[in-house]
């Protein structure tokens, strides 16, 4: 309802939509700033919550990748489909690559590059950077420390950790109430545009 309410309103007041955006961005912001914590909470909580059996972590860690790779495999061949039928930009004559005056990064990617990029120099530049392969990287490695840690630390620590991903769904909630406003806004804004 709300994306259909912003279409109109996109539609019907384009220049008074404009200002809607800032809804938007806010809302994306409130987002964003839910993942981090809750991402944490979540593996570490996992992770160390299943300490007793190592193995059966890893066995599930290694159904989730493959998992995720198969879905991830499937939603690329079906967006390729979608694409050869579909044929969008057909018609559209672009400026030839190299042609654009603008800034062009020389640096070439490498699997060095990758895997080096998946450590955090600091938990605290990724998490601030919203950069999710960091923080899962540090929150595993976490997780799989504190599962070596015994008596109250380790209590302590991973009570702490199902304290935070409790919160963090509950704040998931309340900010879902906004989604509304946020996705009309966002839609307004967009077709008005």
């Amino acid at each position: 309802i709300s994306m259909v309410l912003g279409v109109a309103m996109g539609w019907m007041f384009p220049e008074g939509s404009q200002h809607l955006r800032l809804l938007s961005n806010i809302f994306l912001r409130l987002i964003k700033c839910l993942l981090v914590p809750l991402l944490f909470g979540t593996l570490v909580v996992g992770i160390a919550g299943h300490s007793d059996d190592l193995r059966a972590v890893g066995r599930l860690a290694l159904k989730a990748i493959l998992y995720f790779e198969l879905v991830t495999t499937l939603a690329l061949a079906i967006g390729l489909g979608a694409v050869n039928l579909a044929r969008p930009g057909d018609g559209v004559s672009l400026p030839v690559a190299g042609s654009h005056e603008g800034p062009v990064s020389a640096t070439k990617v490498t699997l060095a590059g990758i895997l080096e990029h998946i450590v955090p120099r600091s938990f605290f530049e990724a998490a601030a950077a919203n950069d999710v392969l960091q923080v899962v990287c540090f929150a595993i490695l976490f997780g799989v420390a504190l599962t070596q840690v015994t008596g109250k630390p380790r209590e302590t620590m991973l009570n702490f950790c199902e304290s935070l991903t409790e919160v963090m769904f509950k704040l998931v909630g309340v900010v879902m109430k906004f989604a509304p406003l946020g996705v009309g806004a966002a839609m307004a804004y967009t077709v008005g545009h």
